[in-house]
């Protein structure tokens, strides 16, 4: 069996907080004993309720912030071995849920260049994965606008642009649809997508939506700093019970088939969320 890209051995991490007007300080441990794996070329889901940890492990997962224990390794090497650090950030990129706090430049093609030039690139370098990443993703409209101007889904596309321009093996995404409406997050998706088809990238997806979700592989639930599952998507998604526990919209077609058995007690064997899925089932069972 093939090593992972990406293993997360008992990572610990904890906080610190002012608890009075003496400075007293308390110890706040935010994640505990999380393990798990990413393999090369996998989509995987992050779900759980508010405040259980989601963004303190992307942060984690892209060393912006350090454990406080345990370990977190890329293809066999441990972060901390990373050598010059900054490297690390061309193999593992995030994309913020806030955009604006990413950008530092006006537009795509000068926040992109500024950001390539920090890893040692080459203008001409730059400008050849500026034309590949417009003509893939199809951006040509976009990357001269000032950021001031694009949507919010349009600034989450070229944020999505920026952070596989260096290539990285592991994409992390933090609710990158969560403050946009069903178009925007519709075109993010479908970027999703794309990429994961036609680049090697492993990518974490970190959301509240179930359709959105529905584009991973398997998904991992944490709660309160903890764990507490790893799914297939499919598994997942169709159990209403875990959807609520997690704090997931419960979708229209799960929805109607738990109504179904609430009424009938037949259970309508949906294989995915979708409309067909659902008309399929009440034929097979109904019908």
């Amino acid at each position: 069996m093939a090593n992972p890209l990406l293993e997360v051995k008992q990572l610990q991490y904890s906080s610190e907080e002012l608890i009075d007007l003496n400075l007293t300080v308390k110890k706040k441990e935010i994640i505990h004993q999380v393990s798990f794996t990413i393999n090369h070329h996998e989509f995987v889901g992050l779900v759980g309720p508010n405040g259980s940890g989601k963004t303190t492990l992307s942060k984690l997962l892209t060393k912006i912030i350090e454990p406080s224990n345990g370990h977190i390794l890329l293809d066999g090497v441990d972060y901390v071995d990373f050598r010059p650090s900054w490297k690390l950030h061309q193999e593992v990129s995030l994309v913020f849920q806030q955009v604006s706090s990413q950008f530092i430049g006006t537009d795509f093609i000068t926040d992109l260049t500024l950001s390539l030039k920090n890893f040692g690139w080459s203008i001409a370098k730059i400008e050849n994965r500026i034309k590949q990443l417009t003509k893939q993703l199809h951006l040509k409209s976009l990357i001269k606008r000032p950021f001031r101007e694009l949507s919010g889904g349009q600034q989450q596309l070229l944020a999505i642009a920026e952070a596989i321009a260096v290539k990285p093996k592991l994409l992390v995404l933090d609710e990158p649809t969560a403050q946009l409406d069903s178009e925007n997050t519709f075109l993010v998706d479908q970027l999703l997508a794309k990429i994961f088809k036609e680049e090697s990238t492993s990518i974490l997806l970190i959301s509240h939506k179930p359709i959105e979700l529905s584009l991973t592989q398997k998904l991992l639930t944490l709660n309160q700093g903890t764990l507490t599952g790893n799914y297939s998507t499919n598994e997942f998604l169709l159990d209403s019970n875990l959807l609520k526990e997690n704090q997931l919209i419960i979708p229209a077609t799960l929805a109607i088939r738990d109504y179904v058995y609430k009424l009938t007690k037949v259970q309508l064997p949906l294989v995915d969320l979708s409309i067909n899925s659902l008309i399929k089932a009440i034929e097979t069972v109904l019908c």
